[in-house]
C-alpha cells in the first residue's frame, strides 16, 4: 500500500475502510475480520487458521500509518484489530 493509502486521521478513513476491506476480500480473509472465528483444535486446520489471521492482521497494518500501531499491536485477532481501528475513527 502506498504511503498516502494508510490511514491516517478520520479524514480518509471511509477511502482506507473501502480499500482494505476489499483486499481482506480478495485475499479470502474477509471473515476474520467481521466474525468471530472459532480457533480450531485440529492441527493442520490450527495451522491455517493461525497463517490467515496473521496475513489479515498484516494487512490491516501495512495499511496504517505509524502513530496508530501503538492501538492495535498487542492484540492478538483480527476481529480485535479491525473492531479497535473501527472505534479509533
Amino acid at each position: 500500500m502506498r504511503d498516502y493509502d494508510r490511514l491516517d486521521r478520520a479524514s480518509n478513513f471511509g477511502i482506507w475502510k473501502a480499500k482494505i476491506f476489499l483486499l481482506l476480500e480478495e485475499n479470502d480473509l474477509k471473515e476474520y475480520a467481521t466474525s468471530v472465528i472459532v480457533v480450531p483444535t485440529n492441527p493442520q486446520q490450527l495451522s491455517m487458521y493461525k497463517k490467515k489471521d496473521a496475513k489479515a492482521r498484516r494487512i490491516i497494518l501495512d495499511g496504517i500509518k505509524d502513530h496508530i500501531v501503538p492501538h492495535i499491536a498487542k492484540l492478538d485477532t483480527t476481529k480485535k484489530t479491525w473492531d479497535t481501528v473501527m472505534n479509533l475513527y
